[in-house]
């Protein structure tokens, strides 16, 4: 098919065929920097990974079996897959089979870490289908990319609060958002004119990227590009400034002039990481300061994200709704994302006549937001959840109460995944059923078995790792389990444990610091889900 744009035409697959090749190229080039010293990948003796060649298929043919993939994504966000889980190949290439089970893995761990992972099955990468494949890779990359993008990692961002934007306001911006205004930051300072609100159209000409390399590196760059009429020639200039920075070139000049946003944000990243450029003399002092800027003194609450909070962000965000969240508090506070997952929990219990939707009016913000936290509270009262204390009121003003509705969310939908007809599960029922695999297995002996997620013995994963051996029978290879209590061998194996419980095909957001510290909430929510494997097997 063709689109008319003007007096030319343009077919439309061979458009598409362009971008995956530019993305293609871009992210390879990223494999081969960063994943360059990993001994497996470069020096493997039955097949050499890295580097790919920029032609042909090969870049797709090596993230068929989830090796490179699952190395990717530790590069993204350290320790995230025990790559002792992987299948290997070793006289001869891994069949169909393993291939999937990496690729369960590798899909699983990427829900596990935030990515957005839409309508692809472990099928799609294993089968090389190429848009599926790029997606993924992604995804991957820019969850490392954006990693530190954020008021945390880099307190100085408080400069691009707006007036009468609250520190929660801007912790909820989404890293693209974030780098926005720090380009706009930039531009402010060298040049009035030049504003962006986007990837794409406003960075097509070159001028942006040229005035803010001049910002952030002003002794190495110039405005010299300007110069040039030519785009192709312009956008060679700069970013031949940028690889004299050592700044990878995620983008052509190709990318540039047609504005593909995902490697224009991508290379923005990059210069970010690289010369953020927005310190000044009391840097330290603000870093020393950061816990001060980010205590809400109406709500007494600190902004910095805890494991359990980024677990439940991760949750929401697995679930695929608009928009992302990058804020619990900030995203949820209007009510409208939280009962949108209450459809899901119970569909059809959500009166949508009863919904306020978004964006409000200014004046009506306040009143419609906590109308719509109130209608969550009467709808959790229904579903049995225990809310004393919890208003509307309290989710609009950002409470930490919010977090005792979002764990029994969770739960819920959890043991709802494996209700029969109308019976709801019950977590009573998912430890005897637990135990009831642990006993049944007459190797083990039922060694493992337990009487509560509170458990002490369950802080070792030697239970979880046994029900995943019975589930999956020669799954767990106990010559790596370490048998000592130490807090670093129980670490060693909660990482271990939680891989092979993705590698099986359960999607678990619990993190390894959860199981040797004994919460309960979590270690509940691994066990139902390795239940719902087992159970439907």
């Amino acid at each position: 098919s063709t689109q008319s744009t003007g007096e030319c035409f343009v077919d439309d697959q061979e458009e598409k065929k362009v971008n995956v090749d530019q993305e293609k190229v871009a992210f390879l080039r990223w494999i081969n920097k960063r994943l360059k010293n990993d001994r497996y990948l470069t020096k493997s003796y039955f097949k050499k990974y890295l580097p790919i060649p920029e032609d042909g298929d090969t870049f797709f043919n090596n993230l068929k079996d989830g090796i490179l993939l699952s190395k990717l994504i530790n590069d993204s966000v350290p320790g995230s897959v025990d790559e002792r889980a992987l299948n290997y190949p070793k006289t001869r290439p891994l069949n169909y089979f393993m291939m999937l089970e990496n690729q369960i893995l590798v899909l699983n761990s990427c829900v596990a870490i935030g990515c957005r992972i839409v309508s692809i099955k472990p099928e799609d990468m294993a089968d090389g289908k190429k848009e599926s494949q790029l997606n993924v890779v992604w995804q991957i990359i820019r969850a490392g990319l954006m990693r530190d993008i954020n008021l945390k990692s880099y307190p100085a961002f408080k400069k691009l609060l707006q007036e009468g934007e609250t520190t929660a306001k801007l912790m909820a911006k989404t890293p693209e958002e974030l780098l926005m205004r720090w380009v706009n930051f930039h531009l402010s300072r060298v040049c009035d004119h030049k504003k962006i609100r986007n990837f794409y159209k406003d960075i097509q000409d070159g001028e942006v990227y040229t005035y803010l390399l001049t910002a952030i590196a002003p002794g190495d760059t110039d405005l010299l590009p300007l110069r040039e009429d030519d785009l192709e020639d312009r956008m060679e200039m700069l970013l031949g400034y940028a690889q004299d920075l050592d700044v990878l070139n995620f983008v052509t000049p190709r990318d540039i002039i047609k504005g593909n946003i995902k490697l224009n944000s991508a290379f923005v990243a990059q210069l970010f990481n690289a010369f953020p450029s927005m310190e000044t003399e009391d840097q330290v002092d603000q870093l020393d300061d950061f816990d001060d800027m980010c205590y809400n003194e109406d709500t007494e609450l600190f902004f910095e994200e805890t494991r359990e909070e980024k677990s439940f962000r991760h949750w929401l965000n697995s679930l695929n709704f608009t928009p992302y969240v990058s804020y619990l508090f900030e995203d949820l506070r209007d009510g409208y994302l939280l009962l949108k997952v209450f459809d899901v929990l119970k569909p059809g219990m959500v009166n949508q006549d009863e919904v306020n939707t978004p964006p409000f009016k200014p004046l009506q913000h306040v009143y419609r937001s906590v109308e719509n936290g109130n209608y969550c509270v009467q709808l959790g009262n229904e579903l049995g959840f225990k809310l004393v204390g919890i208003e509307g009121n309290n989710i609009y003003e950002g409470n930490k109460l919010l977090l005792s509705l979002l764990w029994q969310m969770m739960r819920y939908y959890t043991l709802s995944l494996m209700k029969m007809g109308d019976k709801e599960i019950s977590e009573k029922e998912v430890i005897e059923w637990c135990n009831d695999k642990l006993r049944q297995d007459k190797a083990k002996k039922g060694r493992s078995v337990f009487k509560s997620f509170k458990d002490s013995n369950l802080t070792n994963s030697l239970a979880m790792l046994d029900l995943i051996d019975i589930i999956q029978p020669g799954s767990i290879g106990y010559d790596i389990v370490l048998s000592s209590n130490t807090p670093e061998s129980k670490l060693e194996n909660a990482r271990y444990c939680l891989t092979m419980a993705r590698k099986i095909g359960a999607t678990v957001f619990a993190l390894p610091e959860d199981i040797v510290e004994g919460n309960h909430k979590m270690i509940g929510l691994v066990f139902a889900r390795l239940m719902k494997v087992g159970a439907h097997l």
